[in-house]
């Protein structure tokens, strides 16, 4: 299939390399040219990894978004949901209504991406998707080499329109065998770990991030941290409930229960793969994804989720106040909080018409305003 991956994050480069592997013809776009010098110099991006895995040569790596995008059936998104905004604007010139864009993950980025597309008077692709968590848990290890010690073993996806999810899924399953069918794209939404995990384990261990580098998932998992972890998940799981989404959950005890890793997004011994690599002691901050995206944006969708289906959810509005007061502005109803992306009038059943039709329901024209 011929790719275009987007950006020089952790897991843009970790999908270039591995989707090279797969043999798959890969085009990488990142915004600066400067940036792209070591890429070009090496002529390939290192993956380190289980399975597939060795120097990854792409058909190029450019700048220029018009040429990675010319000819690709596929989109290739692995960039923060703070970016989609951004990306949209930059896309709207180039898209064609063939294409399929894939965020991984998404935070509702698909149907927040379409809007935006149209906003700024560009072609909506043939269908925008999203997964629930990163294909790879990865880092890079230098300029042209990314380690990725784990693989998704069940990658939740959804598709912006719903209506679209059978020929659009059947097509990225062939990059991605691990892809699950969701029923929509806030159903997939709602199985970030992300929001779950991060939140809980920048706030506890706050004073030894400040301190210096510090592996939040090695050193800062103690029993309080868990215990938060699984209050926000059990909330989480209230709001699916209320918007009617069915199991599977993907509940973060299987992150932790070796006895039901199977059945969660990281499979058997994830989490000591991740711990074994090092790669997550790192410098932190509030300037951090796991905040600026994780809290800024996924805490705020599960708060407002819960709240429109009348589930309980005071442990997440809690951290979403205490990181407010840490960031200095109100965060609840800001970020992809359903009001904040233009569905604070909608009934529940109209948002599920407008996921499941998408630009072709009679409620787009309300949802773009």
């Amino acid at each position: 299939m011929n790719l275009a991956v987007l950006g020089g994050s952790n897991g843009a480069y970790a999908a270039a390399a591995d989707l090279a592997l797969a043999g798959h013809r890969v085009r990488l776009w990142r915004r600066s040219p400067a940036e792209l010098g070591p890429l070009r110099e090496a002529g390939a991006i290192t993956l380190v990894a289980e399975g597939r895995h060795g120097p990854a040569r792409l058909d190029s790596a450019t700048a220029d978004l018009g040429e990675a995008l010319e000819g690709a059936e596929a989109v290739i998104v692995p960039l923060p949901a703070t970016s989609h905004e951004d990306v949209a604007e930059r896309l709207a010139p180039h898209l064609g209504d063939r294409q399929i864009v894939l965020l991984t993950p998404g935070t509702l980025g698909a149907y927040v991406l379409a809007r935006e597309l149209v906003r700024a008077g560009g072609t909506v692709p043939y269908a925008l998707a999203e997964t629930g968590t990163l294909p790879y848990l990865a880092r890079k290890a230098g300029p042209t080499t990314v380690k990725a010690p784990v693989r998704a073993a069940n990658l939740p996806a959804g598709v912006f329109p719903a209506s679209r999810t059978a020929e659009t899924l059947a097509k990225l399953r062939e990059l991605y065998p691990a892809i699950r069918p969701c029923v929509d794209a806030l159903d997939v939404a709602l199985t970030n770990a992300g929001p779950v995990i991060h939140p809980p384990l920048v706030l506890l261990n706050a004073g030894a991030i400040e301190r210096g580098r510090f592996d939040i998932h090695a050193a800062g998992t103690t029993p309080s941290v868990r215990r938060l972890i699984d209050a926000i998940d059990r909330e989480r799981l209230g709001a699916r409930a209320g918007w009617g989404y069915r199991a599977p959950h993907y509940e973060l005890a299987t992150y932790y229960d070796e006895a039901r890793a199977a059945e969660g997004l990281y499979g058997e011994g994830a989490k000591a793969k991740l711990v074994a690599s090092g790669l997550w002691d790192e410098a932190l901050g509030l300037d951090h994804r796991y905040v600026t995206e994780d809290v800024v944006l996924g805490l705020a969708l599960f708060e407002s989720a819960a709240r429109t289906v009348g589930a309980q959810a005071s442990a997440t509005a809690g951290l979403l106040g205490v990181f407010g007061a840490l960031l200095g502005r109100e965060l609840s109803g800001r970020g992809r909080a359903l009001e904040a992306i233009g569905l604070g009038d909608f009934t529940v059943r109209e948002i599920r018409e407008l996921l499941h039709l998408g630009w072709t329901s009679p409620l787009w024209a309300r949802a773009i305003k």
